[in-house]
C-alpha cells in the first residue's frame, strides 16, 4: 500500500491551468481518497431517491453463511449436509467434494453466487418489475468470515415471494432466527435477516458502508478492517445498475450541470433531454435544448457548450507508439555482440506485439487459456466472451470455463454467465 501511495505522489503532471498535480490528487482509490467515499454517498442517495420516486419499499437483508463453512476454512467438512453443497459455485463445490481447505475468497465467491441465484429467481418471477439494491461485504470480527448487508428496493407486493426465496437460498439458522428483532417485526412476519420495518433506509446501509473506510483527512494508516478488504481484494460497495451508467457519470461529473447523479438519471426519464452513449466507442452525447447546452465526448476528448460557447473541454491524447521508435538501430561498425543483442531485442518486441494482437483462433492452447483467465468477464463484450468459451469447447478445454454447452453467438444468454458468477445481474 505504501508503494502504491508513493507511486501516486511521485508521478506529477501539469494541467491546462498550469497547476502541478500528482496522480494522488486525482486518485479515486477507496484506500486513499475521500473522493471515492463522496461518490459512494452520492450513489446511495441517488438509488434511495429514485426508489422513492417510483414508490418502491426497502427490505434490509443480512446474509451469513451456515456455521459449517467456518470449519471448511480448516478443511473440516464433517458438519456439511446435502444442502450445504447445493448452492456452491462450480470451483468451490469441486474443492468441497475433495475435502480441500477453503479460503476467505472462496466464501466470498459462495456469497456472490448465492446472491446471483436470489436475483435470478426474483427477476424470473417479477419480469419488468422495478427494483434496485445496495450491498456491501463485512467480515466477522473473530475470524474474518464474510457476510453481506444489503438494502433491496422493490414493490411491497413482492415481499412474500422474496422472503420465500430468501429462506431457501440463505438458509443459515442465524438468518432465520427472530431473536434480534422486535415483537412488532415478528408479528409482521420478519426475521433477523429479512427486515421490512425500517426507517431512514439509506442511513441504515450507510452505517455499514462507513465502517469500511478510514478517515483519510485524519490518518493514512489502514486499520484491521480496511486491511481485510485490501488483502482479499473485496469490493466494499456494490449496487444494481442505474439508468445512466457510472462510467458516463465519472467522465462528466466535474461539470456543475451533471454533478448530481440523481438529476442525471432523471434526465433519462425526461423527453426534453437527449442522452446517448456507447462504451465500446467511448462516446457520450447529452443535449439540453432549453438551455441550449450540449456535451460531446469521444475517445478521450470532451467539449461542453452553452449557447454555442465552449465552457469546458479536455483532451486525453492517446498517441500510439510508432514501431520505428521502438526499434534499436545500431550501425554495423558497433561491436557484433551488442548488435546481435539489439536485433534480438527488436525481434522479441515484434513477437510480443504479434502475440498480443494474434487472433483468438490462432492462439495456442495455453495462450487461449491465459487470455480467457485475464478477460474482464464482468465488463467485456458478451459475444466476445461467448466466442472465447466456444473456442475452448472446440479444443476440449471446457474445464477452463466450467461450461460444455456452446453459446449462440447471435444471441448469447447472460444467464449462462451469471450462474457461474462471471456476470452480475442487471436491473
Amino acid at each position: 500500500m505504501d508503494n502504491q501511495k508513493n507511486y501516486l505522489l511521485n508521478h506529477q503532471f501539469v494541467n491546462n491551468l498550469g497547476e502541478i498535480k500528482s496522480l494522488f490528487d486525482i486518485s479515486m482509490s477507496a484506500n486513499f481518497s475521500s473522493k471515492y467515499y463522496a461518490e459512494v454517498t452520492n450513489r446511495v442517495n441517488t438509488i434511495y431517491s429514485l426508489s422513492n420516486d417510483n414508490l418502491l419499499s426497502p427490505v434490509f437483508l443480512t446474509i451469513t453463511l451456515n456455521g459449517c463453512f467456518r470449519d471448511a476454512l480448516k478443511g473440516d467438512y464433517s458438519r456439511f449436509k446435502a444442502k450445504d453443497y447445493k448452492y456452491l459455485p462450480y470451483d468451490v463445490k469441486y474443492k468441497a467434494k475433495n475435502q480441500a481447505t477453503l479460503t476467505i475468497n472462496d466464501l466470498i465467491k459462495v456469497l456472490n453466487h448465492q446472491w446471483n441465484l436470489f436475483i435470478m429467481r426474483f427477476r424470473k418471477n417479477f419480469k419488468g418489475s422495478q427494483s434496485s439494491y445496495i450491498r456491501c461485504f463485512e467480515p466477522h470480527k473473530s475470524d474474518g468470515v464474510p457476510h453481506i448487508h444489503a438494502l433491496f428496493y422493490t414493490d411491497k407486493n413482492n415481499f412474500d415471494f422474496m422472503l420465500k426465496i430468501y429462506r431457501d437460498i440463505f438458509y443459515a439458522p442465524q438468518n432465520l432466527r427472530k431473536n434480534a428483532i422486535t415483537k412488532e417485526q415478528i408479528m409482521n412476519n420478519e426475521i433477523n435477516g429479512f427486515q421490512t420495518s425500517i426507517y431512514n433506509a439509506s442511513g441504515y446501509v450507510m452505517k455499514y458502508i462507513q465502517k469500511t473506510f478510514i478517515n483519510v483527512d485524519k490518518t493514512d494508516k489502514l486499520d484491521e478492517l480496511s486491511c481485510w478488504y485490501v488483502k482479499h481484494k473485496v469490493r466494499r460497495f456494490i449496487t444494481s445498475r442505474t439508468k445512466v451508467p457510472l462510467w458516463v457519470y465519472r467522465k462528466i461529473n466535474f461539470i456543475s450541470t451533471f454533478k448530481d447523479f440523481h438529476h442525471l438519471n432523471d434526465m433519462k426519464n425526461d423527453d426534453n433531454f437527449f442522452l446517448e452513449w456507447n462504451k465500446e466507442d467511448d462516446y457520450i452525447n447529452i443535449k439540453i435544448p432549453r438551455n441550449k447546452e450540449e456535451l460531446i465526448y469521444l475517445n478521450g476528448r470532451l467539449e461542453h457548450y452553452i449557447k454555442d460557447n465552449l465552457i469546458n473541454s479536455y483532451d486525453f491524447e492517446k498517441q500510439e507508439k510508432k514501431k520505428e521508435n521502438l526499434r534499436i538501430k545500431l550501425p554495423d561498425s558497433v561491436d557484433v555482440t551488442i548488435n546481435h543483442l539489439s536485433r534480438q531485442a527488436e525481434k522479441n518486441r515484434y513477437l510480443a506485439n504479434y502475440n498480443k494482437n494474434k487472433p483468438l483462433n490462432r492462439k495456442k492452447d495455453f495462450e487461449l487459456i491465459s487470455y480467457y483467465e485475464s478477460l474482464d468477464k464482468q465488463n467485456c463484450n458478451l459475444q466476445h466472451l461467448a466466442y472465447t468459451e466456444n473456442l475452448l469447447i472446440d479444443r476440449d478445454m471446457s474445464f477452463v470455463s466450467n461450461n460444455d454447452k456452446k453459446h449462440d453467438l447471435n444471441n448469447p444468454l447472460v444467464e449462462d454467465f451469471i450462474i457461474r458468477d462471471l456476470r452480475n445481474y442487471e436491473f
